[in-house]
């Protein structure tokens, strides 16, 4: 067993550049749906010979980085949460919290979310320009589904607080877990997320309603609660500093090898233009792989950040500072790119790629530069 243990200043530095690295890829996840359901009513004509290729690959990508991406940052959310509530108090901490994830929610409720969709609506081919007014989806939530989620762990965290009394305080003499620990955790939140995945009729609803980003993560909630409270517990015993490279690297394997197994499946569903009359089971095998696809990821990118923090530096940490504000402003800044490189004729390839790196360093930069304002910064 190799173990790490590194100073406060440190840690923070790789977490935070693993934050960065984690919303990056949440913003080019969301770019390929404008290929498919539409990103926030822009939908970009996917014909062609490359489509196959270019939809497998996208299904498949979109799948992948959602076994890790969302996981780490409900682990990392739950890891500081003891240490805040601990130095604040319950009712301060409370309060802090509903400055800093209720101002960004508003604001990304009322005018980014809705400025998207007005801006979507506008667009070619969008299918909601027949719509009228009284059925545009204003006021939904989106990708704001994260903060709310993340506001009811904090409640219930600070009542789990409230009920046994405040006893923050770091061990590190209480042990990582081991395989086993692992391994039952994942077979068992595996099964809830088939569960969860049939229930088709409920999720189906949700996407109807102002908590339409309920509607499409709803079915994991059980393993971002797990991720949540395991992240509080590491706090108590630094856990995510102390991690078996060992273990860690084999799991890692494991979860490259399945990853790679659904990506041929898809592929071969795609070309076989069977992808749609099978993407039911394909999401069932998907869900029940989740937990053993993101538990190698994760633990393997926690790993390789604290290996590697200096390589990056300040600027990437910097960058996880500002992910919060570039996690917010996201979707409009997507759809002013789709709409102006979406429909001149480019390669769907080249549009995707371009509309992802460049909606990565304006939705970085402008949070970057809005984090200036002070009275802005104590915010996000």
């Amino acid at each position: 067993m190799t173990n790490k243990q590194i100073s406060t200043n440190q840690r923070v530095l790789f977490f935070d550049q693993i934050r960065a690295l984690m919303i990056a890829l949440v913003i080019t996840v969301h770019v390929p749906m404008a290929f498919g359901i539409s990103w926030m009513g822009v939908r970009i004509p996917i014909e062609g010979a490359a489509v196959p290729f270019f939809g497998g690959i996208s299904i498949w990508f979109g799948y992948f980085c959602n076994t890790f991406f969302i996981y780490m940052l409900f682990l990392l959310s739950g890891y500081f949460v003891p240490r805040s509530v601990h130095k604040k108090g319950i009712a301060n901490y409370l309060k802090d919290r509903l400055r800093r994830i209720g101002i960004p929610f508003l604001i990304g409720l009322f005018l980014i979310n809705n400025a998207a969709w007005l801006l979507g609506r506008l667009s070619p081919a969008s299918p909601l320009a027949e719509l009228p007014w009284s059925d545009i989806p204003f006021n939904r939530v989106g990708v704001l589904w994260f903060l709310v989620v993340l506001f009811v762990f904090d409640l219930l965290y600070c009542a789990w607080v409230a009920l046994r009394g405040d006893r923050f305080s770091v061990d590190t003499s209480v042990p990582i877990p081991r395989l086993r620990s692992w391994l039952i955790s994942a077979v068992v939140l595996a099964i809830i997320e088939v569960v969860l995945t049939t229930r088709t009729d409920l999720w189906a609803a949700l996407r109807s309603t102002p908590l339409d980003g309920l509607g499409f993560q709803g079915m994991h909630i059980f393993t971002y609660a797990f991720l949540f409270f395991l992240g509080s517990k590491a706090s108590f015993h630094c856990w995510l500093e102390r991690l078996n490279s060992h273990l860690v690297v084999r799991w890692f394997r494991f979860s490259v090898a399945l990853a790679l197994c659904l990506l041929a499946i898809s592929l071969v569903l795609t070309f076989n233009g069977s992808m749609s009359s099978e993407s039911g089971k394909l999401t069932i095998l998907g869900a029940f792989l989740n937990p053993f696809i993101g538990w190698g990821m994760i633990a393997y990118l926690l790993l390789w950040f604290q290996r590697n923090e200096t390589k990056y530096g300040q600027w990437l940490a910097t960058a996880g500072i500002d992910s919060f504000g570039a996690y917010i402003i996201h979707p409009l800044v997507l759809v002013v790119l789709l709409e102006a490189i979406g429909f001149i004729g480019l390669n769907h390839w080249l549009i995707a790629i371009a509309a992802s790196a460049i909606g990565i360093i304006i939705s970085f930069g402008i949070s970057h530069q809005l984090r200036r304002i002070p009275s802005v910064a104590r915010i996000i």
